[in-house]
Parts: structure tokens; C-alpha cells; sequence
């Protein structure tokens, strides 16, 4: 009876292993399609600390400290197919709290993008790229290369999909 039930544990535990967790993961070739929708921040981070707000006190986390301010850290990023253009589409859109004399919901950010390198790099035709990092259906993980005060360094933005 023993043996039984030690073979049932088993055949379970290996069952559950066996199980895909990472359901929703997107292959290489979907990254175009995943990548539509809107998308909010999660992450903001850099690999050197850096003093945005001038309260000479500098973070690396963007996000969670005072460095950027919350009016920013509400904005949508939407990745459309194509627009009036008839280009794919990359906005950036104030969410409630919008910044300076900006509207709530106004566009802050407009551009075009498109994937490159095997489908690895989100390229636009006016701000710098984007090295995808990471992109589930629910999850956009990107970094740039920036600068600010002649300082330049690494930004790796992580999104949710709204």
C-alpha cells in the first residue's frame, strides 16, 4: 500500500513540474503583436544614480523615490498597429495626473516604431531604441541608453500591460 501511494506522489510531483508556468510567455516571431495595447510603469531604474529632480540627492530607482514626479509615473505608453498615418504607432498619454499645463489624457509623446534585430529592438524614428529585455503578454521590460547634466547611463523601464 505504501509503495502505491509513494508511486501516486510522484507521478503527481512530476505532473506538476512538468506543468508550463511561464503560459504567458511570446515567441520571438509574436514579440509585434504582443507589444500592442497600452502598457503602464512598474520599474524605472538606471544603472548609476542620477539626480533628475535637483534635491542633490541621486537614486537609481526612478520609481519609487522623488526623483521623477508622480504626474509622470502615471502615463500610459501605447503601442498601436498603425494609426492615421498608416505607420505602427508609440504615444505616450497623460494618465490623471497630468504634468505642467498638459490636459489629463493629453498625448505628451508621439512617434513610430518598428521591431529590428530578430525582432529584439523597438526602433522609433525620433527618440532613441529600446533593447527588449523581456515581453510576456503582461510584461514589457526595456532599456535605453541616456543621459542627463552630461552624465550618460542606462535606463531599463519595466511596464505591465494595462
Amino acid at each position: 500500500m505504501t509503495k502505491s501511494y509513494l508511486f501516486i506522489f510522484y507521478l503527481s510531483f512530476a505532473i506538476l513540474l512538468s506543468c508550463n508556468k511561464d503560459d504567458d510567455s511570446v515567441s520571438i516571431s509574436d514579440r509585434g503583436k504582443a507589444l500592442l495595447g497600452q502598457w503602464e510603469y512598474t520599474a524605472i531604474m538606471t544603472d548609476r544614480a542620477v539626480d533628475f529632480n535637483g534635491d542633490n540627492t541621486s537614486n537609481i530607482d526612478l520609481f519609487n523615490t522623488q526623483e521623477l514626479p508622480q504626474c509622470a509615473k502615471d502615463n500610459i505608453t501605447t503601442f498601436t498597429e498603425d494609426g492615421p498615418s498608416g505607420k505602427p504607432e508609440f504615444n505616450v498619454t497623460e494618465n490623471n495626473l497630468a504634468c505642467d499645463d498638459n490636459s489629463p489624457f493629453s498625448i505628451v509623446e508621439e512617434d513610430f516604431w518598428t521591431l529590428t534585430e530578430n525582432n529584439s529592438t523597438i526602433n522609433f524614428e525620433n527618440r532613441g531604441l529600446f533593447r527588449i529585455i523581456e515581453l510576456t503578454k503582461n510584461r514589457l521590460k526595456v532599456e535605453s541608453d541616456d543621459s542627463f547634466d552630461g552624465q550618460e547611463y542606462i535606463m531599463t523601464i519595466t511596464y505591465s500591460k494595462k
